[in-house]
C-alpha cells in the first residue's frame, strides 16, 4: 500500500506546499537513524515526529478514526516538543484532513498518504518529519435488490458449509490479474449460483468479498432479476451481476490506488445459517493516476436500409452521458445514416470521418470523406452527401494544420497521400505528396492508414503487398489489405513533403496494419494476422485463393477473427511482442476474438515506479455472462453482405447469429517493453458507457473532449510542475519523480 514516489517526490512535495525544505534537514521518518542511515540517535538539529508510521481503520457507518502526532526537536542539549510550533500538510488532501496535530480520515475512502510536518529552529532553518499514514476499510454494503431491508445478516465466515450439492457460484467477470482505473467508477462482477445446471435448492443470498491486507469490504445481494445475455438475442443466462455503486467503487478503489490486487470471492447461502464460497476468486489491482481523455468510437444501428452506425464520444472518468457527434438533426450530415472510419484531432476539436448510405454493403463507390467541426457536428468542406469525394483512411497533424487523407478507390492506386487543410476541408498547394520511391511494390504502390508521429515530422503507414480484389475484382479497396508492412516516413511540414521510408516491421506473409504511435512517439500498436494456408492458392498471392467470380483471402485487414494486438519499442533492434494477457489468449494458442483497431490512450503514466499507458481495441471475446459470442453457431459478420457474412444480401441487416464486437482495455507496462521481449499488457476489461446491444468498433482517443470539461483538469498541473502520486492530475504526461511530464 506504500507509495513507490515517496522518496523521489518528497523534495517536490515540500517545494510544492511552499516550503523550502533546505539540504541538509533530516528528513528520515524513522528517530532511530542518523543522517548516514546508521541506527543511532536522531541528528542534532533535526525534528522526528511520533507515530512515524500508522495503520487506523475506518469502518462504515462508524466515525472516522483520529490520530494525534507528536513532533520532538532534537537541539545540542535535551528533547524539545514543538508539537505545538509545526504546520501539518497530507500529501493527499482526498485522505482526510488535519485539525492542528490530528488527523481525522474522511469517510469515502482510504489508503496510503504522508503527512509533513515542518518546523522553524531557532536559526531559522526549516526542519520537516514525515508521517506515513495507512487507513484500512471495513464496510458491508447492500446491492440494489436488498434495498429496505431485504436482506438479512449473512452468515459469518466460519459459517458451517450448506449441504445442498450444485449450488457453488462461480465468478465470470472481471478476469483474474485486470489493472483497473481507479476513475472508472464502476465494474460488474459475473457469477452464477452453481458452475453447471439448477440448484437443487432456492439460494436466499449472495455475499461478495473484496479483500486485501487493507481492505475488507462484503456487499450483499439477492440476484432478484437473472443476468440476460445480449447476443445474439436476449436471454436469461442462469447468472447474476452485481454492478459497485460509485459509494462502494470509492471505498474499495481508492483506497487501492496503486496498491496491492485485491481478492473477490462469492459465497452463497440457501438458509441464512451456512455458506459455500465460490469454486474461483479473482484478482484485481487499481492503478496510481486517473485516466483522463476523450473517447470517440462507431457503434452500429439498424435502420429500414440495413445496418448503419455513427460516431459517438465519451470523456472517460466522468458521470457525463456519451454522447452522439454524426448524422445529428439539425447538422448538414442529419441525412447520412452509416459513419465509420474516423480520425481525430488532439484536441478533439476536428474529426474526419468515411459515411455511406445504411444499405450494409462493403463497396466503396458510394462512400465519401469529410472533415467535421467536432463540436457544431457540421461537415466543413461541403462534402456532406454520398460519393463526392474520395474514401479511405485519413491522418490529422498534431498542430491540427493538415491532415493526409489515401484514396481507397481502384483508381487512387499510387504512392501519395492526398493532403487537405485540417481547419477548412481545402485542398492544399501541393495537393499530394509521394511516399518515396524504395517502397515493397510498384509506382502503382498503395500506402494507407497513417497516422502522425507526436511531433509531426514523420508518419507512420502500411504499404500491403496486395489490396483486397474481391466479388469480381470490383471492390478493390485499402479498407481490405493483405501482406502490410509498416513504414515510417520523415515529413517536413514546411515543404509538405516526404522523404525516403524506412521499415519498421517488414512482412514474411503475415499482414500488419492499423499501426499507432504512442504519445511520445516511444512505441507503436498495431494488429497482426497470421500468413494463412489456403487450398488451390491464386498464383502470387499465396494468401488467396479463386472462388468463382470471387477472391478470398483469410488474412484480410477487415473484420479479422484472428487479429491479435501487437507492441514494439521504437528502440532500435526492438521486436514485436505479441501483448497476450489483452489478447486474452497465448499466441502459439490463440483463440480467434477479433482484437482489432489498438489505440493508445493520450497520456503516459506512473504505476509503481514504471511508466503505464493503456490500449483499446474491440474484440468479440464474451463480456462475461452478458455479451456471449461464441455459442455455438454464432460467427463474425461484418458488415452484411460481406465475405464475412456469407450469403447475406444487399441491404439485409445482421443476422441472429452475428457476434458483437465491442470495446476493451487494457494497460501495458512502457518500462517493461522498452527492455523485455515479453508480454507487458495486462488483462483487458469491458469500457462500462457502452451499450452492449449493439456492435461497438473503432475507438480513437484524444487529449479531450471538445465541448466537455475534461474531468478533474480543471486544476491540472503543467508539465514540468511539481506533483504526487495519486495527486492532482498532470495536464499532460505523468507523475514521475515528482515531476509532471514524460521521463
Amino acid at each position: 500500500m506504500r507509495s513507490r514516489f515517496f522518496v523521489a517526490s518528497l523534495l517536490a512535495v515540500g517545494f510544492a506546499l511552499g516550503g523550502a525544505i533546505v539540504p541538509g534537514c533530516n528528513c528520515d521518518k524513522n528517530p532511530t537513524k542518523n543522517p548516514n542511515g546508521d541506527m543511532g540517535v536522531p541528528s542534532v538539529g533535526s525534528i522526528t515526529i511520533d507515530p512515524s508510521d500508522v495503520t487506523l481503520d475506518l469502518v462504515q457507518g462508524q466515525p472516522p478514526p483520529t490520530q494525534a502526532f507528536t513532533v520532538t526537536y532534537h537541539p545540542s542539549s535535551g528533547d524539545k516538543d514543538v508539537t505545538g510550533q509545526c504546520t501539518y500538510v497530507l500529501t493527499d488532501l482526498t485522505m482526510g484532513a488535519m485539525n492542528l496535530n490530528v488527523f481525522t480520515a474522511g469517510t469515502d475512502h482510504g489508503g496510503t498518504t504522508q503527512l509533513l510536518a515542518s518546523f522553524t529552529d531557532p536559526s531559522g532553518q526549516q526542519q520537516t518529519a514525515i508521517a506515513t499514514i495507512h487507513v484500512r476499510v471495513h464496510g458491508t454494503f447492500q446491492g440494489p435488490d436488498c434495498m429496505g431491508g431485504g436482506c438479512g445478516m449473512f452468515p459469518p465466515d466460519n459459517a458451517p458449509q450448506c449441504t445442498a450439492t450444485n449450488i457453488t457460484p462461480q465468478i465470470y467477470y472481471p478476469n483474474d490479474g485486470v489493472l483497473l482505473p481507479p476513475n472508472m467508477e464502476v465494474v460488474a462482477v459475473h457469477f452464477t449460483p452453481f458452475p453447471a445446471g439448477p440448484p437443487v435448492l432456492p439460494i436466499q443470498e449472495f455475499e461478495i468479498d473484496f479483500e486485501n491486507a487493507a481492505t475488507d469490504v462484503r456487499v450483499v445481494t439477492k440476484c432478484a432479476t437473472q443476468l440476460m445475455d445480449t447476443a445474439p438475442t436476449p436471454a436469461a443466462t442462469g447468472g447474476c451481476e452485481y454492478k459497485l455503486d460509485p459509494t462502494v467503487w470509492d471505498f474499495i478503489a481508492k483506497s487501492n490506488r496503486g496498491g496491492d490486487a485485491v481478492k473477490i470471492t462469492v459465497r452463497a447461502t440457501t438458509d441464512g445459517m451456512c455458506a459455500t464460497s465460490s469454486t474461483n476468486s479473482v484478482n484485481i489491482a487499481f492503478g496510481e493516476q486517473d485516466v483522463n481523455g476523450g473517447i470517440y468510437y462507431w457503434k452500429s444501428s439498424i435502420t429500414a436500409g440495413g445496418v448503419g452506425g455513427n460516431i459517438w464520444a465519451k470523456a472517460f472518468g466522468n458521470a457525463v452521458p456519451e454522447e452522439q457527434l454524426t448524422g445529428v438533426a439539425g447538422t448538414n450530415l442529419a441525412n447520412a445514416t452509416c459513419f465509420g472510419c474516423h480520425a481525430l484531432s488532439k484536441d478533439g476539436k476536428r474529426m474526419t470521418v468515411n459515411f455511406d448510405d445504411a444499405d450494409s454493403d462493403d463497396e466503396y463507390a458510394d462512400v465519401t470523406h469529410t472533415l467535421m467541426d467536432a463540436v457544431s457536428k457540421n461537415s466543413l468542406d461541403g462534402h456532406n452527401t454520398y460519393g463526392q469525394f474520395q474514401p479511405g483512411f485519413q491522418a490529422i497533424t498534431p498542430d491540427v494544420s493538415t491532415y493526409v487523407a489515401t484514396n481507397g478507390l481502384p483508381s487512387g492506386a499510387s504512392n501519395t497521400f492526398f493532403m487537405y487543410d485540417a481547419m477548412t476541408g481545402a485542398a492544399l498547394a501541393p495537393a499530394t505528396a509521394t511516399i518515396g520511391p524504395a517502397m515493397v511494390g510498384t509506382a502503382a504502390a498503395r500506402p494507407t492508414m497513417p497516422d502522425w508521429a507526436p511531433d509531426g515530422k514523420s508518419i507512420l503507414f502500411v504499404q500491403p503487398n496486395h489490396v483486397g480484389s474481391w466479388d469480381s475484382n470490383s471492390r478493390n479497396d485499402d479498407n481490405h489489405v493483405f501482406g502490410g508492412s509498416i513504414y515510417s516516413a520523415p515529413y517536413d511540414p514546411a515543404a509538405k513533403t516526404f522523404g525516403m521510408p524506412t521499415a519498421i516491421v517488414t512482412s514474411m506473409g503475415e499482414n500488419n496494419y492499423y499501426p499507432g504511435y504512442s504519445p511520445d512517439g516511444s512505441f507503436i500498436v498495431f494488429n497482426r494476422v497470421p500468413m494463412q494456408t489456403v487450398t488451390n492458392p491464386i498464383s502470387g498471392r499465396p494468401d488467396c485463393m479463386g472462388t468463382g467470380a470471387q477472391v478470398l483471402c483469410p488474412n484480410d485487414s477487415f473484420s479479422n477473427p484472428k487479429a491479435r494486438v501487437m507492441l514494439l519499442s521504437t528502440k532500435a533492434g526492438a521486436m514485436p511482442v505479441d501483448a497476450e494477457n489483452a489478447n486474452g489468449s497465448p499466441a502459439a494458442s490463440p483463440v480467434d476474438v477479433s482484437n482489432s483497431w489498438p489505440r493508445w490512450s493520450p497520456f503516459i503514466q506512473a504505476y509503481k515506479g514504471d511508466k503505464l499507458l493503456w490500449v483499446t481495441f474491440s474484440s468479440t471475446r464474451d463480456y462475461g455472462l452478458r455479451v456471449r459470442n461464441h455459442k455455438t453457431g454464432m460467427f463474425q459478420c461484418y458488415p452484411s453482405d460481406s465475405l464475412q457474412q456469407a450469403g447475406a444480401s444487399h441491404g439485409s441487416a445482421f443476422d441472429a447469429n452475428c457476434q458483437q464486437p465491442q470495446i476493451w482495455m487494457a494497460a501495458v507496462n512502457l518500462s517493461h517493453l522498452e527492455f523485455n521481449s515479453t508480454d507487458p499488457s495486462f488483462v483487458a476489461f469491458w469500457l462500462p458507457f457502452q451499450d452492449d446491444l449493439k456492435h461497438n468498433h473503432t475507438a480513437q482517443w484524444t487529449q479531450t473532449v471538445a465541448d466537455q470539461p475534461p474531468p478533474d483538469m480543471a486544476n491540472c498541473i503543467p508539465s514540468g510542475g511539481t506533483c504526487t502520486a495519486g495527486g492532482t492530475p498532470c495536464c499532460s504526461g505523468g507523475c514521475f519523480g515528482g515531476i509532471c511530464g514524460i521521463p
